[in-house]
């Protein structure tokens, strides 16, 4: 009973810190201070829109290449971007804060919050510098999402995993022209109290072990 009660307290403390911290359309305050010395990491991304159809939503959570494990907690070592299209008309950025710094990776893509691509078989991770703006690169969800309608139920209780899927449809920052200025001009707009230098962390390709749950069975994240 004593390990059920930590379960619930720790889902709901993931779920309010996610929709609280980052997804579409920036609920981050645009009043938002933001600098060198912040202990956070600003990370910034771009999505291509959605045209297969259902909202989607994008986790990242620390993570160490090394072991392969995963090393955020309930309350720290990770961001959640919400709800993301459909209805843009062209790429759109994205904005979240993360605290602490350090190696994140790509954990999953989910759609309308129940359907889940587990990315277990191959990830996107990126060295997220405190004190920076964080631009990682552009993101097409339209191929996991295809996946997902094609290869999952169309009614499910609770998180359905696909695992195993391929590395996100992703665009690193060096590849995509004037990124730097386009980044700076966004936050710049949509944040202008943020005073921080612009960064593009390397991408690194990785990959890690399914968790398990003895409620759930095999889950994309750590129990």
């Amino acid at each position: 009973m004593r390990a059920f009660i930590a379960f619930v307290l720790a889902v709901f403390a993931w779920a309010s810190f996610g929709s609280a911290h980052a997804g579409p359309a920036s609920p981050l305050r645009t009043n938002l201070q933001f600098d060198e010395d912040s202990p956070y990491a600003l990370v910034v991304f771009e999505a291509e829109p959605n045209v297969v159809g259902p909202p989607w939503r994008l986790n990242m959570l620390a993570f160490d290449p090394e072991t392969r494990e995963w090393t955020y907690g309930p309350l720290r070592g990770w961001s959640r971007f919400e709800q993301i299209g459909p209805g843009a008309s062209g790429r759109q950025f994205y904005a979240g804060l993360v605290r602490p710094g350090g190696v994140y990776a790509i954990n999953g893509m989910s759609a309308q919050g129940h359907w889940r691509a587990c990315f277990n078989g191959g990830a996107k991770a990126f060295a997220l510098q405190t004190g920076a703006v964080n631009y990682i690169g552009l993101i097409d969800p339209n191929p996991t999402l295809r996946q997902i309608t094609e290869q999952m139920a169309p009614i499910a209780s609770g998180a359905v995993f696909l695992f195993d899927t391929p590395r996100v449809a992703y665009t690193p920052a060096t590849e995509r022209p004037n990124w730097e200025a386009d980044v700076s001009a966004y936050i710049a707009q949509t944040f202008p109290r943020v005073r921080a230098r612009v960064v593009a962390p390397e991408p690194m390709d990785v990959t890690f072990n399914r968790g398990r749950s003895s409620i759930a069975g095999e889950i994309c994240e750590k129990y």
